[in-house]
């Protein structure tokens, strides 16, 4: 349909669907990189950090250090776990 036979509501209705549709495109494409993202942290989190802790201190070797990046690592878990739970709901 050419613009130039559109009434001046008819355009203005056509602009705003055409910005909503464009929005809710771009809001979809965007919350779900971001859950990528998430998934992505909270894997790197998991494997990287919170399991050797873990693997560490059941080995009964407790190096402190490695104990205090794998706690900062579970809060970081636990932040990741809201954030996509949140997103799911």
């Amino acid at each position: 349909m050419p613009a130039d036979s559109l009434s001046a509501e008819e355009r203005r209705q056509y602009d705003v669907v055409y910005h909503a549709t464009k929005n809710a495109i771009w809001d979809v494409l965007g919350t779900a990189v971001y859950l990528l993202f998430l998934v992505f942290v909270l894997g790197i989190t998991l494997l990287g950090f919170v399991f050797p802790a873990l693997g560490e201190l059941a080995s009964g070797e407790t190096n402190p250090f490695v104990l205090g990046i794998g706690g900062v690592a579970v809060l970081v878990a636990l932040i990741t776990a809201y954030q996509i739970y949140r997103l799911s709901r």
